[in-house]
């Protein structure tokens, strides 16, 4: 891939871990307020149980999103962006513009799924 094409991802790799670091910020601090059960009724805990075990899920996918973002930047330093982790062709341009941290080409990564053990 041309250098122009890896600074183009850089920054679009780049914008999407701004948006997702504040999207875990904004659920930090939601977890933080929700956690005043003291003056709550037993229906009122179970809603804010459910509702704290949601923010940590959803927490939980914007750390592991940022982290594959780390991963695509790293190879686009490396220059190695966009080539299958499976079967090191590259990944076509259409998957990249839709998921630009894509680490497997859509056929590697249907077989992958089909087996089970999709990282």
């Amino acid at each position: 891939m041309n250098k122009k094409k890896l600074e183009h991802y850089k920054e679009i790799l780049l914008e999407r871990r701004l948006e997702l670091s504040a999207d875990l910020q904004r659920q930090s601090e939601r977890g933080l307020d929700q956690d005043r059960s003291d003056a709550m009724d037993t229906i009122d805990q179970a809603d804010s149980s459910v509702a704290a075990d949601l923010n940590l899920t959803r927490r939980e996918m914007i750390t592991q999103q940022i982290r594959d973002i780390d991963i695509a930047l790293e190879k686009i330093k490396r220059e190695e962006f966009g080539v299958c982790e499976s079967c090191g062709e590259d990944i076509p341009e259409g998957r990249l513009k839709a998921r630009p941290n894509a680490i497997y080409c859509i056929q590697c990564k249907d077989e992958i799924e089909k087996r089970g053990n999709l990282k």
